[in-house]
């Protein structure tokens, strides 16, 4: 006959499996679809670059950037393609005032489905502000290699970033080296 203590010890090591079991299912689940946006994005960053200006441009309101289609009930991948996609094109990021509610006005889209969406493309999820800084980012570093001519403070001005010392302090946090070492190394790089 079991004891009740070693049928409560039991019952405790039969739930301690089910969980590991559970877990293990929703880890491989998470490397599966951290696998898959890694894939997205490197197809995105190929597919989409935005178009470099040849002299920095003025901010402009982006009244007129409607999309020509509005997502409506896209899959999670298909809408952040969409989104994306659509933030390359317009160059929504290089807005120094862009912020949720005039980014989803201008894509004909509802904040929450942006903070949702943001949420959930990754098992890091991304704020808003993030996504912003990282795009603006990633275009400072397009300006920083095919417009060596322009100076830190045009580079940053056109990637959205009003304050040089902000720019500075961010590109520092995100690639441990300032503007001016990536240039120099990615010219390195180029005549090598």
């Amino acid at each position: 006959m079991i004891t009740p203590v070693g049928f409560l010890v039991t019952m405790v090591i039969v739930a301690l499996i089910i969980s590991l079991l559970v877990m293990l299912r929703i880890s491989s689940k998470v490397a599966d679809n951290n696998t898959k946006l890694m894939d997205r994005i490197a197809t995105l960053e190929q597919t989409s670059q935005p178009q470099v200006p040849d002299q920095p441009q003025e901010p402009t309101s982006g009244t007129d950037m409607l999309p020509d289609i509005l997502p409506s009930d896209m899959p999670l991948q298909d809408l952040f393609r969409w989104f994306d996609n659509q933030m390359d094109q317009q160059r929504l990021y290089c807005q120094s005032d862009i912020d949720l509610k005039t980014t989803a006005q201008h894509l004909g889209m509802t904040q929450r489905s942006i903070i949702q969406m943001l949420k959930a493309i990754d098992d890091k999820p991304l704020t808003f502000t993030e996504y912003i800084t990282a795009k603006r980012l990633s275009y400072a570093c397009l300006l920083l290699k095919e417009k060596p001519h322009w100076n830190i403070d045009a580079v940053a001005r056109e990637a959205g970033i009003v304050s040089d010392a902000t720019f500075r302090r961010l590109f520092h946090k995100h690639f441990s080296m300032s503007p001016s070492e990536y240039r120099v190394r990615h010219r390195n790089t180029q005549t090598d």
